[in-house]
């Protein structure tokens, strides 16, 4: 189904927009991103992105997305934990539990970057099966690459490459900062830096054209719209509500 994969790979991306620890100033535990999601043009689905509680140089960004709108009545939610080592800029892993129309899964993924292992265990339909590959060193998986580029200067005309591991294969993520722009949305209206992101998905996950993501244009690079247009069609997410880390926690 069309509509499932694509709201499966905006979870990951959305996972990979959220804070970096290693930004100052305005991140800590508690910050919290909204999301509005379109997909061709029809509002189908809400997210949100919170930084969890520290466990020692690990951060914890969880994503919680659910259809809505028009699409509400198929019952896709999906939770992400991606695991971001704020000391060696690098993806320790992630868990993936989601429910796509009755279809249960849980998928999780560790990364040892000191033996050069990625082991993936995937359980469905009452099977569950572990397999290993070979990674480089500096590899992230999709939302660790752009937690890592978040963490990069976004100067005009700049270029940001990494490794990427995806659905047993490595690519080369690559980031072009293009514009800066004024963006209005329904947090507010932001002056941006507009980055075009080139990834090597297949299949589904396949682009038409590049996808691009627009980031506040200040210290914190704070997500503010994402633009992808796949095989099978187009979606768009933008920022609904932000509020910063501290603010949540003292609640």
């Amino acid at each position: 189904m069309p509509l499932r994969a694509k709201t499966a790979t905006l979870l990951v991306l959305l996972a990979l927009v959220a804070p970096a620890a290693a930004l100052e100033p305005g991140f800590s535990p508690g910050e919290q991103i909204d999301f509005s999601v379109e997909y061709l043009s029809i509002r189908t689905a809400e997210a949100r992105i919170t930084v969890g509680r520290p466990e020692g140089p690990v951060w914890p960004v969880i994503c919680q997305l659910r259809t809505d709108g028009i699409a509400k009545f198929l019952d896709i939610r999906e939770h992400l934990v991606a695991y971001w080592d704020t000391d060696a800029h690098l993806t320790r892993g992630s868990d993936l539990s989601a429910i796509e129309v009755g279809d249960r899964h849980v998928d999780t993924a560790r990364y040892d970057h000191e033996m050069g292992k990625a082991t993936i265990k995937i359980q469905r339909r009452g099977r569950t099966s572990i397999d290993t590959y070979p990674i480089p060193g500096d590899v992230q998986d999709i939302a660790g690459a752009v937690l890592w580029l978040r963490l990069q200067p976004l100067e005009d005309a700049g270029r940001y490459e990494i490794p990427v591991f995806s659905t047993q294969r490595i690519f080369t993520l690559r980031a072009d900062v293009v514009s800066r722009e004024r963006i209005e949305t329904p947090a507010g209206t932001f002056e941006t830096v507009k980055v075009q992101v080139q990834t090597g998905f297949e299949g589904n996950f396949s682009t038409k054209r590049d996808t691009f993501v627009w980031f506040s244009d200040d210290s914190r690079h704070v997500p503010v719209r994402l633009s992808a247009e796949f095989a099978v069609g187009s979606l768009v997410a933008t920022v609904t509500a932000y509020r910063p880390g501290g603010e949540l926690a003292r609640r």
